[in-house]
């Protein structure tokens, strides 16, 4: 059903277009969660999860660094899934093609670090995995920008005169 979305001119059903856009909003929280989280923990979160020794280092030494920087990344997945609900509930937020555009984007272009390997750099697990789901939530917000668009997309004049 959704290969037959993609590959034929018909618009999509709005139940998978639906779908798709809240899956990608509840990826969005549970990737904003996660950072919560690793505020709330601390020192030792930031270093398991891969932020860096300054992090943690930073974190234990009682700097305001670390959590404000982890909480921009929060704040931008929270807007990032506002504007996925959005989509999905029909509503039309100032720019929310380019927003979803944007977001499905943010995913891929960190998931490229799978390719590291080709150029000859090692990936550490934490970044192989992290680049892993990264590549499956792009995914997930890559299909549901592109079933949105179809969707929602106004036929150009010349091609209903003609019949495709």
């Amino acid at each position: 059903m959704i290969l037959k979305s993609f590959l034929t001119k018909t618009p999509p059903a709005r139940g998978q277009v639906r779908f798709f856009l809240v899956a990608a909003a509840a990826c969005d929280l549970a990737v904003a969660a996660l950072h919560v989280y690793i505020i709330a923990q601390g020192a030792w979160a930031y270093r398991w999860f891969g932020a860096g020794e300054d992090m943690a280092r930073w974190a234990e030494e009682g700097s305001p660094i670390p959590a404000l920087v982890t909480s921009g990344i929060v704040i931008a997945c929270l807007l990032a899934a506002a504007y996925y609900v959005c989509a999905a509930a029909g509503w039309r937020p100032p720019l929310l093609r380019t927003g979803l555009v944007a977001v499905a984007a943010v995913y891929m272009v960190r998931a490229t670090a799978l390719a590291a390997p080709v150029v000859g750099v090692s990936l550490s697990p934490f970044m192989l995995w992290t680049s892993l789901v990264s590549l499956a939530f792009g995914l997930v917000h890559v299909t549901g920008t592109y079933l949105y668009w179809r969707a929602t997309r106004r036929p150009a004049a010349d091609t209903v005169e003609r019949g495709f």
